[in-house]
Protein backbone atom coordinates (compact mmCIF):
# COMPACT_ATOMS: atom_id res chain seq x y z
CA UNK A 1 0.00 0.00 0.00
CA UNK A 2 1.34 3.62 -0.82
CA UNK A 3 0.76 5.66 1.97
CA UNK A 4 2.76 8.29 1.00
CA UNK A 5 -0.12 9.79 -1.69
CA UNK A 6 -1.91 11.28 1.56
CA UNK A 7 -5.37 11.37 3.12
CA UNK A 8 -7.51 12.41 -0.20
CA UNK A 9 -6.08 9.26 -1.76
CA UNK A 10 -8.30 7.60 0.54
CA UNK A 11 -11.89 7.87 -1.27
CA UNK A 12 -9.97 6.83 -4.33
CA UNK A 13 -8.30 3.80 -3.22
CA UNK A 14 -11.78 2.65 -2.16
CA UNK A 15 -14.17 3.33 -4.77
CA UNK A 16 -12.31 5.47 -7.67
CA UNK A 17 -10.68 2.51 -8.96
CA UNK A 18 -13.05 2.21 -11.59
CA UNK A 19 -12.60 5.71 -12.40
CA UNK A 20 -9.06 4.54 -13.64
CA UNK A 21 -9.63 1.78 -14.86
CA UNK A 22 -12.22 3.92 -17.36
CA UNK A 23 -9.49 6.85 -17.80
CA UNK A 24 -6.91 3.96 -19.07
CA UNK A 25 -9.35 2.52 -21.69
CA UNK A 26 -10.19 5.82 -22.93
CA UNK A 27 -5.93 6.84 -23.35
CA UNK A 28 -5.58 2.90 -25.16
CA UNK A 29 -8.41 3.92 -27.33
CA UNK A 30 -7.56 7.86 -28.12
CA UNK A 31 -4.06 6.53 -28.69
CA UNK A 32 -5.19 3.79 -31.51
CA UNK A 33 -7.20 6.33 -33.09
CA UNK A 34 -4.01 8.74 -33.49
CA UNK A 35 -2.28 5.75 -34.63
CA UNK A 36 -4.72 4.95 -37.59
CA UNK A 37 -4.93 8.71 -38.52
CA UNK A 38 -0.80 8.84 -39.20
CA UNK A 39 -0.99 5.32 -40.41
CA UNK A 40 -3.56 6.66 -43.14
CA UNK A 41 -1.16 9.41 -44.27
Amino acid sequence: MMDHTGGWMGGWAGGGMWLWTVIGVLVVVLLVVLIMKVSKK
